[in-house]
């Protein structure tokens, strides 16, 4: 008697379930490649692309660096609040400063440790 997992499709052996153990005298050759492929079945898949990784960490306080004319910033001491996901561009920061009540997005350039 056949057992089906659904209506359509019926159970099938394990995957490996089936295949034939290399005998005694098989070549070296064979099993190293047998080996590799086991291992490389068992390692987790590796990102393609280097992430960009942030330097600073949620709540470590900085000195926010004072902006040019074109942005209104003062120079100031800063605590950060979020680190920002990474797209493109610059590392980004929500940062809040202590003399202004509200946040702001900074970049990591625009950033240094506090002394």
């Amino acid at each position: 008697m056949n057992t089906f997992k659904s209506i359509a499709v019926p159970v099938t052996r394990r995957l490996g379930a089936g295949k034939a153990k290399p005998s005694a005298g098989a070549s070296g050759a064979d099993r190293h490649s047998e080996r590799a492929a086991a291992e490389f079945q068992r390692q987790p898949a590796q990102p393609t692309t280097p992430h960009a990784v942030h330097r600073f960490h949620v709540g470590q306080r900085l000195t926010m660096a004072r902006g040019s004319r074109d942005i209104a910033r003062s120079a100031a001491v800063c605590q950060v609040v979020a680190l920002l996901p990474h797209e493109s561009g610059p590392l980004l920061y929500r940062v809040r400063s202590e003399l202004e009540s509200f946040e702001r997005v900074v970049d990591e350039v625009d950033l240094a440790p506090y002394r």
